[in-house]
C-alpha cells in the first residue's frame, strides 16, 4: 500500500492496484474493526446460549459477564460499522474528484493551445461582460497582440470577429468558468449580476470552503489596476502542468477556476475585465486586469 498525489492511498490485491481517499481508507479499516466486534458478540452469545437456564450462582455470575461483553460489543460494532459508513460515504465524496477533473483541465487548455496557434491568436484575453447584445459573459481573445478593442455590437452566436467595425479582430467563446459561476449562483442563491468586485470576492469564497477548488484568492486593487491572485487546492498539479506545459493558457484561456474569478469580475462589474499581463510562475498566479467601461 502507498500514497499518491491527493491524499489517495494506492492499495495492492491480488494483483490490481485501486485508489482509495484517506477518508475511504479509514472508513474501511473502522468498518473492519466493527465486523471484529461484531464476532466478538457472536462468540458471547454462543457461550451464553450454552450456559443456558441455571441456578447456579456461579453460572449466573458467568452469564451477567458474558451479557455485559455482548452488549458492549453489540453497541461498539454497530458505532464503528456506521462511523466506517460515514467514512466511505460522506467523506470520501469530494467535491471536485481529482482525476476526472484534472484529466478535463488539461484537456481544455490543450484544445485552447492548439485553437489558438491554428488561428494565430496572439493577444491577450478580454472577459465581456452580458452587454452590446451578450445575455451571456464571452472570452475575446485577439488575433494581434496590444491593445485590444472588443466589437461594438455582438451576439451570443458570434464565435468570429472580423474588425470590420474597427475593433480588434479576434475569437469570441464561452470562458471555461461560466459554467461553474452560474451554478455557485444558483446553489448559493446570490446574484453578482452589478453588486461589485468587494462583494463577488465575499459570494466566491466557496471556490475555497465548500469546494476545495482554490486554496486561496484575492482581488486588489493596484496603481490603477486590478491584481488577482489565485492559488489551486484539488487541481494544484493539473495547474502546475498547465504552467508549464502550455503558460500562454493564463492569458488567453484560463483555466475553470481561473475563468470562473475573471468572468465573475466581468460580471460584477459590467466592465471589459482585460489580462494585461500574467506572472505564473509560481503556484500563486497573479493576473494583472485593466478594468474598463465598454
Amino acid at each position: 500500500m502507498t500514497r499518491s498525489e491527493g491524499f489517495l492511498l494506492k492499495v495492492k490485491l491480488f494483483g490490481r492496484e485501486s485508489e482509495f481517499s484517506a477518508a475511504s481508507a479509514l472508513g474501511l479499516a473502522l468498518v473492519v474493526v466493527g465486523a471484529f466486534l461484531f464476532m466478538f458478540m457472536l462468540d458471547a452469545q454462543s457461550q451464553i446460549d450454552e450456559i443456558g437456564d441455571t441456578a447456579d450462582p456461579a453460572l449466573l455470575s458467568e452469564l451477567n459477564k458474558l451479557e455485559g461483553k455482548r452488549d458492549i460489543f453489540l453497541v461498539s460494532a454497530i458505532g464503528f460499522v456506521f462511523l466506517g459508513a460515514f467514512g466511505i460515504f460522506v467523506l470520501s465524496e469530494r467535491s471536485l474528484p481529482a482525476t476526472v477533473p484534472s484529466t478535463q483541465m488539461l484537456a481544455t487548455a490543450r484544445a485552447a493551445r492548439d485553437i489558438g496557434k491554428g488561428l494565430s491568436l496572439t493577444g491577450n484575453a478580454v472577459y465581456l461582460p452580458a452587454r452590446k447584445g451578450l445575455t451571456r459573459e464571452r472570452l475575446f481573445v485577439a488575433a494581434p497582440a496590444g491593445q485590444t478593442v472588443p466589437p461594438a455590437a455582438l451576439t451570443d452566436d458570434l464565435t468570429v470577429s472580423p474588425g470590420k467595425d474597427g475593433s480588434t479582430p479576434g475569437l469570441l467563446v464561452e470562458p471555461t468558468g461560466l459554467e461553474l459561476l452560474e451554478s455557485i449562483e444558483n446553489e448559493n442563491g446570490v446574484d453578482l449580476d452589478g453588486i461589485g468586485l468587494e462583494a463577488a470576492e465575499g459570494s466566491l469564497q466557496v471556490m475555497k470552503h465548500s469546494l476545495n477548488l482554490l486554496r486561496d484568492f484575492h482581488f486588489k486593487e493596484r496603481d490603477g489596476r486590478t491584481v488577482l491572485r489565485v492559488e489551486y487546492k484539488d487541481l494544484r498539479d493539473a495547474c502546475r502542468r498547465v504552467r508549464k506545459e502550455m503558460p500562454d493558457t493564463c492569458r488567453q484561456s484560463a483555466c475553470i477556476g481561473c475563468s470562473c474569478l475573471l468572468t465573475a469580475a466581468a460580471r460584477a462589474t459590467g466592465k471589459i475585465v482585460a489580462v494585461e499581463k500574467v506572472d505564473n510562475s509560481q503556484d500563486q498566479v497573479v493576473f494583472t486586469l485593466d478594468l474598463r467601461d465598454w
